[in-house]
């Protein structure tokens, strides 16, 4: 009986083990898709393609830009990027600095950096740096962006 018990304490503690490899397997399988996603991304916006800056955004997502009100919804997000492309001298990039997977795999968040540039009055280049916070969650099994934030520095 005592022999079970053991047995039965290693099996699960193998199993768990193996969970949690596995969950981390996944996790960095996820980090590195989410990274590629953000490097299409941020080449998108640098090049205005706004169809592809946009494929990344969850119908219902939401974006918090600086000194402004929320943007609720992939359209009106859309439409505020449109804008924004027109600007004469626009280009953006950002890169992620921390990625962090949920336990459960579906949910996701991210902290970097970004810098836009568009033109002055009389042409001369204005650069903005600052950061973000993009929440992301599996949609239909791909990862969408849910939420995101940006403040300048």
């Amino acid at each position: 009986m005592h022999h079970g018990f053991i047995n039965a304490i290693a099996y699960l503690s193998f199993a768990m083990c193996f969970c949690s490899i596995a969950n981390g397997e996944s996790h960095a399988a996820d980090k590195r898709m989410i990274r590629e996603l953000d490097a299409a991304w941020s080449q998108a916006l640098e090049n205005k393609d706004l169809d592809k800056a946009m494929s990344n955004y969850a119908e219902d997502a939401s974006f918090l830009p600086p000194d402004a009100s929320i943007v609720r919804g992939k359209e009106k997000i859309r439409e505020r990027f449109a804008n924004r492309m027109r600007a004469p001298g626009y280009s953006a990039s950002f890169v992620p600095t921390k990625i962090v997977i949920s336990k459960s795999g579906d949910m996701a968040y991210e902290v970097g950096t970004f810098r836009v540039m568009i033109s002055g009055e009389h042409g001369e280049p204005i650069v903005r740096l600052g950061k973000h916070l993009v929440v992301w969650g599996k949609r239909g099994g791909q990862w969408k962006v849910l939420a995101e934030s940006i403040n300048y520095d």
